[in-house]
C-alpha cells in the first residue's frame, strides 16, 4: 500500500545517523534483551508468572515463523529499491516479530503492574510508559526499512492477544480468577 512505503521513505530520508542508531538499539528490545529484561522484572514481582511468559514467547514465536511463511509477503527493501535495510533483515515481512514480541512484553508488564502497584499514580504513570515500548519498537521496524505499518500492527496485536490468553489460563489454573489486583489508594 501507498501509504505505508510512505512512511517508510518519510522516516528513512529524514533519518540522521544518530537517529538510525538509536532505532538499532530500540529494536533489540522487541528481541531476546527484551524478553531478558521483561523476564527480570516479571519474575522480580511474581515468579510463577515467569512460566507463561517464556512459554507464550517460544509458541509465539513459532505462530509468528509459520504466519511469515504462510503470508509471505517481500520486506519493503526487496519491494522497493530506495528502501535502504537498516536493520539486516531477510525472510518475509509480515507479521513483526518484533513488534510481535513487543507485545507480549508490553501486556506481562502491564498485568504484573497491576497486580503489584500500590497507588493509582505508579499504576498510571507505569502504565503510559510501558506503552511507549512497543510503539518505539514498531516505530524502529519501520525506520530501518524492515516492515509495513501493517506488519508492525499485526505483530502488536497478535503478541498482545497470546499474552492476554496465556495469563487468562496461568490464572484459571492456579485458580487466580479475579487477577488478583490490590486495592489502591
Amino acid at each position: 500500500m501507498k501509504f505505508e512505503y510512505d512512511i517508510i521513505t518519510f522516516f528513512q530520508a529524514n533519518a540522521t545517523p544518530g537517529w538510525l542508531a538509536f532505532f538499532q538499539t530500540v529494536t533489540l528490545l522487541g528481541s531476546y534483551l527484551g524478553l531478558l529484561i521483561t523476564f527480570i522484572i516479571v519474575f522480580l514481582k511474581n515468579k510463577k508468572l515467569t512460566i507463561p511468559l517464556v512459554l507464550v514467547f517460544i509458541v509465539g514465536s513459532a505462530i509468528n515463523f509459520g504466519l511469515k511463511h504462510i503470508i509471505a509477503r517481500s520486506r519493503p527493501f526487496d519491494t522497493y529499491s530506495d528502501i535502504v535495510n537498516y536493520g539486516n533483515e531477510d525472510g518475509y515481512s509480515m507479521p513483526s516479530g518484533h513488534s510481535l514480541c513487543a507485545g507480549i512484553f508490553t501486556t506481562f508488564l502491564i498485568y504484573t503492574l497491576f497486580i503489584s502497584a500500590k497507588s493509582k499514580w505508579t499504576l498510571g504513570l507505569g502504565t503510559f510508559t510501558i506503552i511507549l515500548f512497543p510503539l518505539l519498537v514498531a516505530l524502529s521496524r519501520m525506520v530501518l526499512g524492515v516492515h509495513y505499518f501493517t506488519d508492525t500492527l499485526m505483530g502488536l496485536c497478535l503478541g498482545s492477544l497470546f499474552a492476554i490468553i496465556s495469563i487468562l489460563i496461568f490464572n484459571f489454573a492456579t485458580g487466580n480468577r479475579r487477577g488478583n489486583f490490590k486495592n489502591r489508594k
